[in-house]
């Protein structure tokens, strides 16, 4: 009897990663009506049979990867061109501007280039980024170097990180694959987390950014360890609980 109680837990821990893609431990222990310690040892006994991966506070999809950057440009488009006129305003002539490759610095790109500011240099890992960047007068726009990685068109690798940290910069902004229910910021590989996080701290002031579908979205890498920042540019109001974790660490949100 126990054992099939347990099995129909783990069922319905499964079915909730099939739809959402990341859970934590405190929902599951709220939905399932069971203790966190509980869902805690259930997931362990998932994670063994290669069925979810244990992340800092709950569970994603096993093997779980980001969708494809085509298909990552059409969500909430919207949301993105708002945090990226909102980045724009924080840059003043003559600025040094480091941005990775994602989405939302796609959108900042595109912002910039239409855009008055002077004499900007800009340094990214995003060909796309270094050619929108490229439109603005008085530009200088340089692409990192390291190994080309297709499916985000942009450099990447241990070449990449030396490369980054021979810069010094004024501002950078990073994208953020996710911001968990405990205030942390993430991404989907480790590989793309050092490189924000190598980009956050190569600039006096290092702002993420993260659109309301990564709100809640727990992800297997942080973003730049327990590193100040100057803060998040989001487009909407978070979540309270979110914004209180994000207050208690430290991270100033500035809503578009």
């Amino acid at each position: 009897m126990t054992r099939d109680i347990a099995a129909r837990r783990h069922q319905a821990i499964l079915a909730t990663l099939d739809k959402q893609g990341s859970v934590t431990v405190e929902e599951l222990a709220q939905s399932l009506d069971v203790s966190r310690e509980t869902v805690r040892r259930d997931l362990k006994a998932l994670s063994a049979d290669g069925l979810l991966l244990v992340v800092h506070g709950g569970a994603v999809r096993h093997e779980r990867s980001e969708a494809s950057f085509a298909s990552r440009r059409t969500v909430n488009r919207t949301g993105k061109e708002k945090i990226a006129d909102l980045a724009v305003s924080l840059l003043g002539d003559g600025m040094t501007v480091l941005l990775d490759s994602g989405t939302t610095t796609e959108a900042l790109a595109r912002a910039l280039a239409r855009s008055d500011r002077k004499r900007l240099v800009v340094h990214t890992t995003s060909l796309e980024n270094a050619r929108l960047a490229s439109r603005l007068a008085d530009a200088r726009v340089f692409l990192i170097g390291g190994e080309f990685d297709r499916n985000e068109d942009a450099t990447s690798g241990a070449e990449t990180l030396r490369a980054i940290a021979r810069l010094s910069a004024d501002i950078a902004f990073v994208s953020v694959g996710g911001v968990g229910p405990d205030g942390h910021l993430t991404d989907y590989t480790r590989a793309g987390a050092s490189i924000r996080g190598a980009l956050l701290g190569a600039a006096e002031q290092g702002f993420l950014m993260a659109d309301a579908s990564k709100f809640g979205l727990v992800l297997p890498s942080r973003i730049g360890g327990d590193a100040p920042f100057a803060g998040l540019l989001v487009d909407q109001a978070l979540p309270a609980p979110i914004a209180t974790k994000l207050a208690e660490r430290g991270v100033a949100v500035r809503i578009s």
